[in-house]
């Protein structure tokens, strides 16, 4: 039995992060740059880790070590810009489930971004 492959264009990655950047500047949208009030600083920043979820979902991906892979299958893509090499598994992990992302229960966010994602 063949293997399902999920597969996007590097050009739906990045003009989806490009309309969803502008969305969130236009929107004055927080970035934190810390856990906390005295956490320690975050490398990765958080619109960063709502982008990946957001492809997890589009990609239907259903475990955390998928999401990963993903996120460094695309990180050329995903981090254009941005001088940082891919995140860590258990960082990612960590940061969805503070966004509130769940690989078989997304981020509410999402939706209501993106509706045509809805299953």
């Amino acid at each position: 039995m063949s293997k399902k492959a999920n597969k996007i264009s590097n050009r739906w990655i990045s003009e989806t992060r490009h309309d969803f950047r502008a969305f969130l500047d236009e929107t004055d949208f927080p970035d934190p740059e810390r856990l906390g009030e005295r956490g320690p600083k975050f490398k990765y920043p958080e619109w960063l880790i709502m982008f990946i979820a957001i492809l997890s979902v589009k990609m239907k991906i259903k475990t955390y070590i998928q999401i990963h892979k993903m996120a460094v299958k695309y990180w050329d893509v995903i981090a254009q810009g941005l001088d940082l090499t891919p995140i860590s598994e258990r960082q990612l992990r960590e940061r969805l489930k503070k966004i509130l992302h769940f690989p078989t229960k997304p981020a509410a966010f999402i939706f209501q971004l993106f509706p045509e994602l809805d299953p």
